[in-house]
């Protein structure tokens, strides 16, 4: 009798996980779903495209999150002109698999990508909040400015480009509280900000005018350099 009730109670506990899991599953689908019409909505008031899945929209980069783990996608996508410039927001997720001989785990990581589009193609760049995971490109560069270069990991291919563009007010900028926690990336004619988690309608706008603020800062040399490279 005793073993009956355990195994009672085994099989109590399996289904009670097995309903739950299937409760988290419906309410991830919901949330899904009314994210993304909130985002086609979005889209749609601004005269922008939207896409459940932009396939290829990130092949090819470096840098940022976009060469880690597999089953790499991108998502959720809506595009169009941002003050003169091609943008774009989207999910991307990749996977990462490791195993320790024994038992094998897969862990999906989710990230909010904005993009806009640059006047030119400049040298590789990639800045991320000090204390994450080093980039791809260089080694970390340091400024005159401590604190600076106590919040920010700078990682350029072009050490001159870098020093120009990081300059004392660039460095102001990216020191603000909105830049707080993002990680960006200058790579193949685009600048990317991203942040870990879903998108968000909220958070498109405001990253996209801190992205524009960055650009704008760029001095104009920097530009006619880049376009004399491409010459």
């Amino acid at each position: 009798m005793a073993h009956e009730g355990v195994m009672t109670l085994l099989f109590v506990f399996i289904g009670a996980m097995v309903l739950v899991g299937i409760l988290v599953a419906v309410r991830q689908a919901r949330k899904r779903r009314e994210r993304r019409a909130a985002l086609a909505r979005w889209a749609q008031q601004r005269g922008w495209a939207y896409a459940d899945e932009v396939p290829g929209a990130h092949d090819g980069l470096r840098g940022g999150p976009f060469h880690k783990g597999h089953s790499r996608k991108t998502t959720e996508g809506v595009w169009g002109s941002y003050d003169g410039h091609q943008a774009m927001s989207s999910r991307y997720t990749y996977l990462v698999t490791t195993s320790n001989g024994k038992t094998t785990t897969t862990h999906t990581y989710h990230h909010h990508v904005l993009s806009l589009a640059l006047p030119a193609t400049l040298p590789d760049l990639e800045l991320k909040p000090e204390g994450v995971l080093s980039g791809m490109f260089g080694r970390d560069t340091d400024f005159e400015d401590a604190a600076f270069n106590d919040a920010w990991n700078v990682r350029g291919a072009d050490p001159r480009t870098t020093s120009d563009i990081i300059h004392p007010l660039m460095m102001r900028r990216l020191m603000r509280a909105d830049l707080q926690g993002a990680s960006l990336l200058l790579e193949g004619g685009r600048i990317f900000l991203w942040r870990k988690g879903q998108p968000e309608v909220s958070a498109i706008d405001p990253g996209l005018r801190a992205l524009r603020e960055v650009v704008e800062l760029i001095p104009g040399f920097v530009w006619d350099n880049a376009r004399g490279r491409g010459a």
